[in-house]
């Protein structure tokens, strides 16, 4: 399946727990390092044992994807330049 701009993807992403009982702190491996911060747990989904952070496509390039994660990040506003490899339709 093609992705477009405007779709959603999950995108691979690392787990822990956060400080509240529906919000889990996630890192996401962006181009420029690593991006962590707090989602709802509504944003998320394992798959086959894989973690997914749900992410809006804002623009695509030949070997990244920019996505709007939303949620509350520690050194961004929740926008990622992500490996295009790291982007599952979803």
């Amino acid at each position: 399946m093609e992705i477009k701009v405007g779709d959603f993807v999950g995108i691979a992403c690392e787990v822990q727990p956060g400080p509240f009982d529906d919000e889990r702190l996630v890192t996401v491996e962006a181009v420029d390092g690593a991006i962590s911060g707090f989602v709802k747990d509504t944003e998320l989904r394992n798959v086959n044992g894989q973690w997914e952070v749900r992410g809006k496509v804002q623009e695509i390039s030949e070997s990244t994807i920019k996505v709007w994660i939303y949620g509350s990040f520690f050194k961004t506003n929740g926008i990622a330049n992500i490996p295009s490899h790291l982007a599952m339709a979803a």
